[in-house]
């Protein structure tokens, strides 16, 4: 399945989901993640969560040029698909070390670049030390999960 940004028809990639047409890549508490076979994945919201998630990752990625992020192309207009770049899976937090030229996670939150984007967008520091929530595109570390900020999760993952 090809991209024209402008047509991107969100009810057939549910329908070829409904048909099992597309891989599995991976689940968490609000959406559930398939690889569209073209670069790109989809990233289907489960519930509130998963929406609010959806939401954030689409206004993150519209604002931000620091290229720390793996670019969403579309999202639906009620926010429950998602369509980001694709990034080759990472097992070791040491690929990111590397990058920012760190030995310890400790040493990775004092990096500039992810202060200025913890700050900027409410990403949670803590975060960025787990490698699922990274990718590599281009042979460089990505953000890949990126929709679980300080405001999503005071919203919905805070028992009042």
């Amino acid at each position: 399945m090809e991209f024209n940004k402008n047509k991107i028809d969100f009810y057939q990639i549910s329908l070829n989901i409904e048909r099992r047409y597309y891989k599995f890549i991976g689940m968490g508490s609000g959406r559930i993640v398939y690889d569209l076979e073209n670069g790109y994945v989809v990233k289907v919201a489960k519930n509130k969560k998963g929406i609010a998630q959806n939401k954030t990752e689409y206004k993150i990625s519209l604002l931000d040029n620091t290229n720390l992020f793996a670019k969403v192309l579309d999202v639906s207009e009620n926010f429950e698909y998602l369509i980001m770049e694709k990034a080759i899976k990472i097992n070791d937090i040491y690929y990111v070390w590397k990058y920012f030229n760190v030995r310890s996670n400790k040493q990775l939150y004092r990096v500039k670049e992810l202060q200025n984007i913890s700050y900027r967008y409410g990403l949670l520091l803590i975060d960025l030390r787990r490698p699922v929530n990274w990718g590599l595109l281009n042979g460089r570390p990505v953000i890949i999960d990126y929709g679980y900020t300080e405001e999503v999760r005071r919203r919905y993952y805070m028992h009042r």
